[in-house]
């Protein structure tokens, strides 16, 4: 439990800190979608970092999305890619994130 401490930065030593880190170590081996959800500033990021890294697809991609910077109107396109000439200036094939993502991590 210490070394994710100081690896992935989760610091505490609250009995909530440490029921994260154990829940980290016993669903990162797992091969399931994991929802992490908390306020602005808890730690979400270093929990998602925490289980990629001690996951079965720690060797593949870890593809950091901010939907929220993602115009509306665009956010299919950028989530599941496009084909060239789908939609007016798509001028090439381009891959989605989730395909980017295929065998790793998107967060």
């Amino acid at each position: 439990m210490r070394n994710i401490e100081q690896k992935y930065g989760i610091i505490g030593k609250s009995e909530e800190i440490l029921q994260v880190i154990r829940v980290i170590e016993q669903v990162a081996p797992s091969n399931i979608s994991i929802l992490i959800y908390g306020e602005s500033g808890s730690g979400k990021e270093l929990v998602a970092k925490a289980l990629h890294d001690l996951s079965l697809r720690k060797h593949g991609p870890y593809v950091i999305v901010n939907c929220g910077a993602i115009p509306a109107g665009t956010i299919e396109s950028e989530l599941f890619g496009h084909r060239k000439g789908s939609f007016t200036g798509s001028t090439e094939d381009r891959k989605g994130f989730f395909e980017t993502a295929d065998k790793g991590t998107i967060l």
